[in-house]
Order: structure tokens, then C-alpha cells, then sequence
């Protein structure tokens, strides 16, 4: 078919305008993409991770926020000041308590004479809240028994004793119930008294007495308290069976909303000598009181939302991976934060619950002793879990550094060592507990460092940093010499130094094999664009004030239109 020349030019442009409009792809070898569509997936991958890490640290930093928050609330700036005014006010003599019967003239001469008649103490700053409570363990008096096993000890120990009262253990203390004088065993119509065993909360349960006892409360007003103090001393309330006596009573200063709990422990052992401690818990029983503590409010209430989404994350985490999940570090410490939120969460309504009974116990009978001891058991428990809480968030951000290279280094380095470091760590403990139990058998009794289990492994502890007291192997020439020496010669030079050597070694390895991590790659790019946004807002900026400029100069601008 002829077709005009005219018309085979036009159909000839007609095919380049369409291919110009339209190129044809160029051809790939199979299997293998095109460059520009594997640029294309590298880039779709790293705005998922720049997504995924984005993401990841906005959540996590605002938990962060909240915990932190959360703690700072519940740490009291005024705390230690009031303390350390009622140590002063009212403890200051506690050293002058030799024996038990010291506590009665401590009483006398160093509380009582403290607190005016309408409660408010010395400094006027603060009023005692309720009665002041006095209780005391004891134990029974039993036949003397030597135990060396040689007849002529046991009868000269008969000459002097007839019977022995031993040192306190839970399962020896007294509780029974007694007529005035400890004597005789009364009808039980009065529960209330002095001479009756009855159960009370208590700071020290915790410690190694039972929350049970002798209780009295004396109204510190005068004269009842004198007049129940004489009673009691003329009576012998305190004897040579009573192996603890503690004092308590609670203090509230309106000026800073704070009660302050004084709880003293007159311990009296078998040997002889009182031995003296007290505590001074400070806490805060009124809760969202002011408009700050809305601020509180609306923390924990976020806190518990951050709380449920940590559950179901690591719930479906542990479902997927199951034992892979606990091999991740990261993984580990989100599974820690989420138990002791659960903890936190399961104190601060147990704290509400008996916050709530308290008040209504002390509002039924206002004279009465204000037993605020288990609210503030609860307290420090909260406290504890909410600080550890506070640590964990803290080091878990670390993670949200992973693109750093150092940082994924040390992570690498710990993980080469971890088993080594745990057999090495093993005989440095091993090593430390004989030399505890070589001092405590050697200088425990001469030394107080070394006068129990617990004091000679604190004792080497210290050693192992660096913090000793020369003067305690002074005392043995001969054996403290050889102790010092051969424990600094086998710890510190030997044992610490090979410690070092396992992780500079571990270093150097994975510093060789170091490959850049997928994360740095993503930190990387984020930077990249951040710089590409910023240069191009400051271009933008420039451009801008340099029309301005231009606008603004009348010469210019008559140059310009003229």
C-alpha cells in the first residue's frame, strides 16, 4: 500500500513523541531486579525501621516520663529535715540506755517531758498523734543447763542460778497471760491490760520479733503517764525475762502534711548490755489533697493505660517466641518492668485499703495509739518496687542508643563473656566466703567487723574495693598480717586482674569481627534527612530574608519598577 511520504514523516514523529512520553524498560537478566528497584526496596526498608524505631522510642520515652514522674511524687523533700528535728527532739539521750530499766527513765526525763499538754511537742512545730505505746517480748526462766558436760561447772553454776532465761527466738517467747507482777494465770475478762498477750502490728516484724507482746498504751498527758510508769516500774514490767522493750508513737506536722513514726528497740540479751536502734519512717497518709496532686492523678492513670499495652506486648511475645524470648536481654527487662508495675499497683491499693481503715479506727476512739505500721511496711515495699522501677526505665533506654556503634560493641562484648564471667564470678564468691568465715572464726570475738556471719562477709565486701580498717588485724600480729597479705595478693592482684583480662580480651575479639549493625544503617539515614531538612529550611530562611530585603530597599525597589 503507498502511503504518502508526508504522511510516513508524521506517523515517524507520532512514534517518538509516544516513546518519549512512554520509555520502554530496560531488560534485567532473570533473577536478578533492577538496580533502581533494589534501591527502591532498601529505601521502603528503612523508612519501616525509621517507623518501627520512632515509634518505639516515643513510647517508650514517655513511659519513662511517667515512672520517673511517678517516683519523684512519692519521694519527700522535707523527709529527712523532719526526721532528723525529732531524732533531736526526742532520741538524743538514747545512748545513756545501759539496761532495760533505762527505758523508763529515758521516758520520764527525755519524752514525756517533750510533749505539752495539748500535744504539740517541743519545737511547736509538730503534735503527738493518739497515745504513746510500750510492749515488750519476754521469755521463760527454765532450769540452767551447762553445756560443757562437766558435773563440777554445772553444780558451781547451781550455786549462783537457780533458773536461766536464754535469748530470744520466735519460737521461745512467752504468751501467756499473767495477774499483775507476773503471777498467776487471771480469767481472761480483761483483754486490754499490760499483763495480757495480745497481737499488734509492728515496724520490727520484719526484723526478727513477733508482732505479739505486752502492750500499754499511757495517754502522755500528765500525770497519767507518771502514774503509769511508776506502776509498771513497782510492779517489775520490765525484768530480767524481758528480752526486747519497744516504744512507739506517731507525730504529724500540718505545716508539711508528714507523719513521722518513732519506733525504738531496747534490746536486751542474755548477755547483759542494751543494745539500742530506732526508726523514723516519714510518709504522707493524705493523697490528692492539692492541685498538684491531680498532676499525680493523671500519671498513674497513663501509667496504668502504658501498663496494660506492656501486658499484652509481652504476653504475645512470650506466646510467639516462647523460649527464645527470655534469651533477649531487652525482652527480659520489659518482663521485669511489667512485674513490678503489677507489684506497685497491687501496694498502692493495699496502702489506700489500709490507709482507709486506720483513719477510720483512729476517728472511733481518738485517744487511742495511732498503729500506722503496716501502711508504712507497704509504703517503703511501694517505694522499693517504684525506685527499682525508676533504675530498670532508666537502662532500658540504652536500647534506644542501639545505633550507636560503641554501645552495640559493649552489648556484643558482654554477651562473648557472660558464661566465663559467671565461673570466675563463682570462685571470687567462694574465695570471699572463706575468707568471711576465716574471720569470723579468727577476730569475731574481739572484732565487731567480724562478729557475725553476716558483718565478715559485709567486712570483705569492703575489702574487695578497697575500704578497710588496718586497725582490725592490728590487734593479730601473726595471723592479721598473714589474712591482709595473702587476701589483697589473691583477690586483688590475681583473681580481679583476671577479670579485667577476660573482657579486654573479649573486646579485642569483637572488635575484629565488628560488623556495622542493620540499626546503625537506620540511625544513619534518619540523620541524613534530618540534615537534607534542615539545610533546606535554612535555605529557605535565607531566600526569604533576602527577598525581604530586597522588598524593603527603596532604591532597589525604584530600580527595579523604573
Amino acid at each position: 500500500m503507498f502511503v504518502p511520504k508526508g504522511m510516513r514523516r508524521a506517523r515517524k514523529a507520532q512514534r517518538a513523541r509516544a516513546e518519549a512520553r512512554f520509555p520502554k524498560e530496560e531488560k534485567a537478566e532473570v533473577g536478578i531486579p533492577p538496580r533502581k528497584d533494589v534501591d527502591i526496596g532498601r529505601l521502603t526498608l528503612k523508612e519501616a525501621g525509621l517507623y518501627q524505631l520512632v515509634l518505639e522510642t516515643g513510647r517508650y520515652m514517655i513511659f519513662v516520663l511517667l515512672v520517673l514522674g511517678i517516683a519523684h511524687t512519692m519521694a519527700v523533700p522535707d523527709a529527712y529535715h523532719l526526721s532528723n528535728s525529732v531524732e533531736n527532739t526526742f532520741l538524743s539521750k538514747l545512748d545513756k540506755i545501759n539496761v532495760s530499766l533505762d527505758v523508763y527513765y529515758w521516758m520520764e526525763n527525755e519524752v514525756f517531758p517533750k510533749v505539752s499538754a495539748d500535744g504539740y511537742t517541743a519545737d511547736g512545730q509538730s503534735v503527738l498523734v493518739g497515745a504513746v505505746r510500750m510492749r515488750q517480748v519476754r521469755v521463760p526462766l527454765d532450769t540452767c543447763v551447762f553445756h560443757g558436760g562437766r558435773v563440777s561447772s554445772a553444780r558451781l553454776l547451781s550455786l549462783y542460778f537457780d533458773l536461766c532465761a536464754e535469748d530470744y527466738t520466735r519460737g521461745s517467747a512467752v504468751k501467756g497471760h499473767y495477774h499483775p507482777g507476773w503471777t498467776g494465770v487471771p480469767n481472761l475478762t480483761n483483754t486490754s491490760g499490760p499483763w495480757i498477750y495480745r497481737q499488734t502490728d509492728s515496724i520490727w516484724s520484719l526484723y526478727r520479733y513477733d508482732s505479739g507482746g505486752y502492750v500499754i498504751d499511757i495517754d502522755p498527758r500528765p500525770p497519767d503517764h507518771n502514774h503509769h510508769l511508776s506502776e509498771l516500774r513497782n510492779m517489775s514490767w520490765i525484768d530480767r525475762q524481758t528480752r526486747a522493750v519497744f516504744v512507739d508513737f506517731t507525730l504529724y506536722n500540718a505545716n508539711v502534711d508528714l507523719f513521722n513514726v518513732v519506733s525504738v528497740l531496747v534490746e536486751t540479751p542474755a548477755i547483759g548490755r542494751a543494745r539500742v536502734q530506732f526508726d523514723l519512717p516519714v510518709l504522707r497518709l493524705h493523697l490528692y489533697n492539692q492541685t498538684t496532686d491531680l498532676v499525680l492523678l493523671t500519671f498513674q492513670i497513663a501509667y496504668v493505660i502504658f501498663l496494660a499495652y506492656f501486658i499484652y506486648y509481652a504476653v504475645r511475645g512470650i506466646l510467639k517466641d516462647r523460649i527464645e524470648y527470655f534469651k533477649d536481654v531487652w525482652k527480659v527487662l520489659d518482663l521485669m518492668v511489667v512485674i513490678l508495675s503489677l507489684i506497685a499497683v497491687a501496694a498502692f491499693v493495699a496502702r489506700m485499703i489500709l490507709t482507709e481503715n486506720t483513719r477510720k479506727n483512729y476517728r472511733e476512739n481518738n485517744s487511742s495509739f495511732l498503729n500506722i505500721a503496716l501502711v508504712v511496711l507497704v509504703d517503703r515495699t511501694q517505694l522499693i518496687v517504684v525506685s527499682i522501677l525508676a533504675f530498670i526505665g532508666c537502662c532500658r533506654c540504652c536500647k534506644l542508643l542501639r545505633g550507636n556503634n560503641s554501645l552495640y560493641l559493649m552489648q556484643k562484648t558482654f554477651g562473648r563473656v557472660i558464661s566465663p564471667m559467671l565461673s570466675h564470678g563463682g570462685v571470687i564468691l567462694v574465695l570471699m566466703f572463706s575468707y568471711g568465715m576465716l574471720g569470723n572464726i579468727s577476730f569475731g570475738g574481739y572484732v565487731e567487723s567480724y562478729s557475725t556471719i553476716y558483718n565478715a562477709f559485709l567486712t570483705v565486701t569492703d575489702f574487695v574495693i578497697g575500704s578497710y580498717q588496718l586497725d582490725d588485724y592490728v590487734m593479730f600480729p601473726t595471723l592479721g598480717t598473714i589474712f591482709f597479705i595473702s587476701f589483697v595478693l589473691i583477690m586483688n592482684f590475681v583473681l580481679l586482674n583476671f577479670f579485667a583480662t577476660v573482657m579486654m580480651d573479649a573486646f579485642f575479639v569483637e572488635k575484629e569481627t565488628f560488623v556495622t549493625p542493620e540499626d546503625r544503617e537506620i540511625v544513619t539515614y534518619i540523620l541524613n534527612r534530618a540534615r537534607v531538612r534542615l539545610s533546606g529550611w535554612c535555605h529557605g530562611q535565607a531566600e526569604k530574608r533576602t527577598n525581604d530585603g530586597v522588598e524593603s530597599d527603596p532604591i532597589r525597589t525604584s530600580f527595579g519598577t523604573s
